[in-house]
């Protein structure tokens, strides 16, 4: 497979990528494709297409060809490269990658969305949950589970848990073991009622997000309400340190 770089950087296939991020098609029959890319100024068309497919720029949509996700997200970082206006083009990249929305309301399934999110972006280093009740469904548990062992292929990611005790004597709950098979450190506070999830990135850096709102750690069967943060350093950085005062108020299980 040839490298991205290689491929865009065969003379006109910058300017065909940009036409092709542009156009108000989302699929295009191969002749057409070819006749823009002569256009532009590629010498062979036929083998440019065959190294945009092989690359992941393009990929096939039966009779026609379809600019893929990787393919828009080359487009305008070579856009911005070449001086285009970076607010525009963050822009849209916002309306390819929901990561790049700083804040977004999350109205149900949100422990659901971070566990996924996870799987989606491995690279995260510390996991924070906090949550007065935990009870993770076989799939939720299988998220998790594989999230941490893709995450550990980088760096062995650090868990760290807070919830209430099962009972008065502070008996931990036994719906916590999948966390404790993972690994993970427990604290109990009989009065916590904070939900609050995050990630943190691990030691390569990368995504930072969080999740505050109304849903345990639960299969809900309630009408949810939360905020997802993503990115920003700042307030997910409070987030953090109010997770860690609160500890200073539990019991180590």
């Amino acid at each position: 497979m040839p490298y991205l770089s290689e491929v865009v950087g065969v003379p006109g296939a910058f300017e065909t990528l940009q036409l092709l991020a542009q156009s108000s098609e989302t699929a295009f029959e191969r002749e057409t494709l070819s006749e823009t890319m002569r256009t532009s100024g590629v010498e062979d068309a036929d083998g440019a297409i065959a190294d945009f497919v092989s690359s992941g720029i393009l990929q096939g949509d039966g009779d026609q060809l379809r600019l893929t996700t990787l393919g828009i997200r080359s487009a305008l970082l070579l856009e911005a490269l070449n001086g285009g206006d970076l607010w525009e083009l963050y822009r849209r990249l916002r309306t390819i990658d929901s990561g790049l929305r700083a804040y977004e309301l999350v109205r149900e399934g949100m422990t659901g969305a971070f566990l996924r999110n996870l799987n989606d972006r491995p690279g995260f280093g510390r996991l924070y949950f906090c949550s007065p009740w935990i009870n993770l469904g076989h799939a939720e548990q299988s998220y998790l589970t594989h999230a941490v062992h893709m995450a550990s292929r980088r760096q062995e990611p650090e868990i760290v848990v807070m919830t209430r005790p099962e009972d008065g004597a502070g008996t931990p709950p036994a719906s916590l073991a999948p966390f404790r098979a993972l690994g993970a450190s427990v604290f109990l506070h009989p009065r916590l009622h904070t939900k609050l999830y995050i990630r943190e990135p691990d030691a390569s850096g990368g995504y930072i997000m969080a999740i505050v709102g109304s849903q345990n750690l639960t299969r809900s069967r309630y009408l949810e309400l939360g905020i997802r943060i993503n990115n920003d350093s700042e307030i997910i950085q409070q987030l953090v340190r109010y997770f860690w005062e609160l500890t200073s108020w539990c019991v180590e299980a």
